[in-house]
């Protein structure tokens, strides 16, 4: 086994956990938020539900949808941020600013994003590998 695929491995399985825990805890979130702004809590449950299939996604090791994944974790982590500064998209005012919730989420993103990113660069590094001559 090369040291390539074993490296892929684990980020697969460190991504995949992540995109996970991601899930849990916007479902928990989400469910909270139903009572009080329902349209909010809705986007956190399919939101929730993206993370899962992409985490299944990264198991599996669909290599041409790293990308994809990399594209959903920096949309959520803008739109994270951006909700903190400008009026969020649906409620047209600005959400909390901090609570333990935000920076746990803040740090998933992050590692998210390097996570993904050294798998979408690795996918490339063996494209380029497996080229023949």
């Amino acid at each position: 086994m090369s040291t390539v695929s074993t490296q892929e491995k684990i980020l697969r399985i460190f991504g995949g956990v992540l995109l996970l825990a991601w899930a849990a805890l916007h479902f928990f979130l989400g469910s909270a938020l139903l009572r009080h702004l329902p349209l909010v809590g809705q986007f956190f449950f399919v939101d929730a539900v993206l993370a899962i299939v992409g985490a299944v996604m990264i198991f599996i090791g669909i290599r041409w949808l790293y990308t994809p994944g990399l594209v959903f974790a920096l949309v959520n982590y803008l739109l994270l941020t951006e909700s903190r500064v400008y009026p969020a998209p649906v409620l047209g005012k600005p959400l909390p600013a901090i609570n333990s919730y935000v920076i746990f989420t803040f740090g998933l993103d992050i590692l998210l994003i390097v996570v993904l990113t050294a798998l979408v660069l690795s996918e490339k590094v063996i494209f380029f590998i497996n080229v023949p001559p």
